[in-house]
């Protein structure tokens, strides 16, 4: 995508968060979508670089305000609660050595249309979404081990 194309589109993406476009927000919407699963800190800490006084609360007020309005999503972590731009039905494979996190869509939607089915009738639950963790080892962290033995 060209700088224009990716600058017209985080401005879409505030405007439909309701904030208005300051190149630090723009900043903010740019840096999550161009990372895989984000934490708040690291965010701010790669938009120090290009605004040393940008406050780590306007990175947290903005990525809350994108999560309130649905345009990311929350992923509360024991270590840390990173943001979510695939909005997507999949699954995040989590690695248990490096943290490194994956999306895979190998679910198919009807797959998943049918546990949120599941769970509803047998529990009289209303699910209003899911969320998908499997954990284990990434192809690097699983090949560094076959490598050791």
């Amino acid at each position: 995508m060209l700088p224009m194309e990716r600058n017209l589109e985080s401005i879409n993406i505030l405007r439909r968060a309701g904030l208005r476009s300051t190149p630090q927000r723009l900043a903010i919407v740019r840096e999550v979508f161009s990372r895989h699963h984000p934490t708040v800190a690291e965010v701010y800490d790669a938009l120090r670089r290009e605004f040393p006084t940008i406050g780590l609360a306007t990175v947290y007020n903005t990525l809350r305000t994108m999560t309130e309005k649905g345009l990311v999503h929350e992923l509360p972590f024991v270590n840390a609660t990173r943001f979510e731009v695939n909005l997507t039905p999949h699954a995040n494979l989590v690695c248990t050595r490096c943290g490194e996190i994956e999306d895979s869509e190998v679910f198919e939607d009807g797959f998943l249309n049918e546990m949120r089915q599941r769970a509803s009738a047998a529990a009289g639950f209303e699910p209003e979404g899911q969320r998908i963790d499997i954990y284990g080892l990434c192809r690097s962290c699983a090949e560094q081990t076959a490598n050791k033995l």
